[in-house]
Order: structure tokens, then C-alpha cells, then sequence
């Protein structure tokens, strides 16, 4: 299950409307992801890593946001 710690890490949700609690809204949605392009983990946490670098979030955080991503369901 995801943590529900942030308004952001909210859960996504399957193409009728149903929360799915094994991915966020920012990357799963209507039962898709959102991103298809990024095959691998080590390109999400990249991916991931660039925005919030862009949100001015420092290295630290950077690091705990994404550093669990390879462990994700869409990863095994």
C-alpha cells in the first residue's frame, strides 16, 4: 500500500473510477500510466527526480521520494 502522508501521493484510479492503492494519481489514471514512454524504474526515479528538482524540492527529498520507485508493482 502507498503512504498517505501528502496530498500528493494520492491513489489512481481504474478506467471506472475505483481508487487503485498501488499507484499515485500522478502516475496512474483511468486505469493507464501516464507516461508509457519510461520503461524501466531507473528512468522514473529519473524522471521524477527532474521535476521535483524543477520544484525547487532539494536533494534529500529527492532522493526519499524516489528511491522506493524500483520496489513499485509496474517495476517486478
Amino acid at each position: 500500500m502507498l503512504p498517505k502522508d501528502h496530498e500528493l501521493f494520492l491513489p489512481g484510479t481504474e478506467s471506472d473510477g475505483i481508487k487503485n492503492e498501488f499507484y499515485y494519481s500522478m502516475c496512474y489514471k483511468k486505469g493507464q500510466f501516464l507516461y508509457p514512454e519510461i520503461t524501466t524504474a531507473k528512468e522514473m526515479q529519473e524522471f521524477v527526480k527532474n521535476v521535483l528538482k524543477k520544484q525547487g524540492v532539494g536533494t534529500l527529498k529527492r532522493w526519499f521520494y524516489t528511491v522506493s520507485i524500483p520496489q513499485l508493482k509496474r517495476w517486478k
